[in-house]
């Protein structure tokens, strides 16, 4: 069994060492352009992967061990560099247990988001797992959809968008539309972010059903979701769908 607070002092104490904390408009700037309350060391990526990469003194404990470490880390910290310690981990004990339970675990560490950064991390870390249990994850996804919070909602799009890329994808364009369909008005700019990017990389594998898709759809998407929908798709195809846009503000005015 780990101790946490000793465990804890240990991971504050390296980090504290490599903080920047001595820029407070530094922490800020960081802060404004994640989009988080948690606290910050203002340490970068390669930084904080490096320190994770290198261990602490309880690194050799047993995978069972450091996953409840991490999780109780997770919920517990209110640290953004901690709790992507906990994401690294979490990453790593997903590709070990390529079962549902671990999809459940990852599933559990939803609650804790506030920023886009995390969001995808956990994203990423769901999307590819869900090979081990496709239709299982799937329809727990689908659950979130119409989710209270909107980082919930987001989560219920963005790791179809890491699953979209795995050769072991056997989602239909049904799933996809069945997902983006309930969200294509939603007031959220992350949410409308996710639909956008997710229609984007579904245009790689299906370009001719975007484009069919885009044309039905178009007049209604938000800016944010249209623009990054349609930043792969040929610029006569985009300046036909913003004439489609441009002409149904005119019939909306009348």
């Amino acid at each position: 069994m780990i101790n946490y607070d000793a465990a804890l002092a240990e991971i504050h104490g390296i980090l504290g060492k490599l903080s920047l904390n001595d820029k407070p408009s530094g922490i800020k700037n960081l802060q404004k352009y994640v989009g988080t309350n948690y606290h910050f060391y203002v340490l970068k990526n390669p930084t904080v992967q490096a320190v994770f990469k290198k261990g602490f003194s309880f690194s050799r404990e047993p995978i069972p061990v450091q996953i409840e470490f991490y999780t109780q880390l997770w919920n517990e910290s209110n640290c953004y560099e901690i709790m992507n310690l906990s994401l690294m981990y979490l990453a790593i004990y997903c590709k070990k247990h390529k079962d549902f339970e671990a999809f459940l675990l990852a599933k559990s560490f939803l609650f804790k988001i506030d920023n886009w950064a995390h969001s995808d991390f956990l994203s990423s870390i769901i999307g590819r797992h869900m090979i081990y249990a496709e239709s299982n994850i799937y329809k727990e996804l689908y659950t979130l959809n119409n989710a209270e919070n909107f980082w919930e909602r987001r989560a219920a799009l963005v790791p179809l968008l890491f699953h979209l890329k795995s050769k072991k994808s056997n989602l239909t364009m049904n799933h996809f539309y069945d997902s983006i369909n309930p969200r294509i008005l939603d007031e959220a700019y992350y949410v409308q972010k996710a639909v956008g990017w997710l229609l984007r990389e579904f245009g790689e594998k299906f370009p001719n059903e975007l484009l069919s898709y885009l044309y039905q759809n178009a007049y209604q998407m938000s800016s944010i979701a249209f623009a990054t929908a349609t930043e792969k798709i040929s610029s006569t195809n985009k300046e036909k769908l913003k004439l489609i846009r441009k002409e149904f503000k005119k019939l909306k005015k009348v």
